[in-house]
């Protein structure tokens, strides 16, 4: 096969697809940049390697974080956007952030004390 041949046959498939992505209705990326708007589909999904070693995590991004825009998307599109639990966020050194553990042979509970109602120090009635 030639070369000529085969940039022809190259040429073709790209201006199948780009025909293809033109005339389509799910998908207004595609429709708007077609066959370039691929390119973002598969950088989309390369992209939690890619951010594992090179570029900025899932929280670190404004205004929205990159699960709040998942969740945008996936709503926009009438999908469902339920999506697992699970966090990739360090909840142990958080502040302000209730962690419970469970124990499966609690020992005794602590003695709570009670606060008064109203204190000498309260200025106000509750």
């Amino acid at each position: 096969m030639s070369l000529t041949k085969a940039a022809g046959l190259a040429a073709a498939a790209v201006a199948g697809v780009g025909a293809h992505d033109l005339l389509q209705r799910k998908h207004s990326l595609l429709r708007n940049f077609p066959v370039i708007g691929h390119g973002r589909y598969l950088i989309e999904a390369i992209g939690p390697e890619l951010r594992q070693y090179i570029v900025a995590g899932n929280d670190e991004e404004r205004p929205f974080s990159r699960d709040q825009r998942r969740w945008i998307y996936t709503s926009a599109k009438g999908t469902n956007n339920y999506f697992g639990f699970g966090t990739d966020n360090n909840l142990e050194s958080a502040t302000n952030y209730a962690v419970i553990k469970h124990r499966t042979f609690a020992g005794p509970t602590p003695r709570l004390t009670r606060t008064p109602a109203r204190s000498s120090r309260c200025r106000a009635p509750r």
